[in-house]
């Protein structure tokens, strides 16, 4: 299985038309489940081949976007109830930025994913600049379903640099994909927000401007859960690895391969 995520830019001055994103996803990432960020659907609807979950109108308030869950060979089942026998109704502090659904597989439940754009707000609607305070809100809000299924990914932009991820994600035990597999590639130098020193295996998934010197940032994760990161066979990501991303957006995607179908 192939889980990914990449913010499209859709929210502001958008790159290249929505279609030609998905496109581009489905040619050059080729996954089996795809979590987008700052996206929308195409005007004619969800192309030819994938299946998709998303909130109709994204966030509002002129926000016509939001994040997509979007699957290739896989169906999705929307998360609607959460708990003993499911009998407690989901809810989210800010519907369109956080998307959650069972992937099924060959008609069978696989486990569950969820998407997550960080809100650059508080709990109160005041704008902070980051997803410090709305992304372990959201974690809190979506720990039912990560409590309910062996096999959960979660992933999106998090509008966090990497040391402040939040610690729910240790207690939740889901697995930093990429942290997981920082052996496997150099250091990435001038990373922002990182302590690691030699042993920072982070992604440029971010590019914050068009200046030569803009900031080098990873915003953007894939977490699983333990019994799943057992399973990862590859990890890649950033503009390492997508050379052409700053060409359609202004973020690179995150992709991982796990054992498991």
């Amino acid at each position: 299985m192939r889980f990914a995520t990449w913010n499209l830019k859709q929210a502001i001055a958008p790159k290249k038309p929505i279609a030609d994103l998905w496109r581009h996803t489905a040619t050059e990432i080729d996954p089996h489940v795809m979590v987008f960020t700052e996206a929308k659907v195409p005007k004619e609807g969800v192309p030819s081949g994938w299946t998709a979950q998303w909130k109709e109108g994204g966030i509002g308030h002129r926000r016509r976007w939001g994040t997509i869950l979007a699957g290739r060979g896989v169906e999705f089942r929307p998360i609607t109830h959460v708990g003993s026998w499911r009998r407690l109704p989901f809810k989210n502090s800010w519907p369109a930025a956080l998307e959650a659904a069972e992937v099924i597989v060959a008609g069978r439940s696989w486990g569950a994913v969820i998407g997550i754009y960080g809100m650059l707000v508080d709990a109160q609607g005041e704008r902070v600049g980051s997803g410090r305070a709305s992304v372990p809100l959201m974690l809190e809000e979506v720990a039912p379903i990560v409590r309910a299924h062996r096999n959960v990914v979660v992933a999106g932009d998090f509008n966090i640099w990497p040391n402040d991820k939040p610690r729910i994600l240790d207690r939740f035990g889901l697995v930093d994909v990429v942290e997981a597999t920082a052996d496997q590639r150099p250091p990435l130098d001038g990373c922002c927000g990182c302590t690691l020193g030699s042993r920072c295996g982070h992604m440029w998934t971010h590019r914050n401007g068009n200046s030569p010197n803009a900031a080098v940032q990873q915003i953007d994760f894939v977490f699983a859960s333990e019994p799943l990161a057992r399973q990862i066979r590859d990890v890649r990501g950033g503009v390492r690895d997508f050379p052409q991303s700053w060409e359609l957006s202004d973020h690179a995607p995150v992709v991982v391969d796990f054992e498991d179908r």
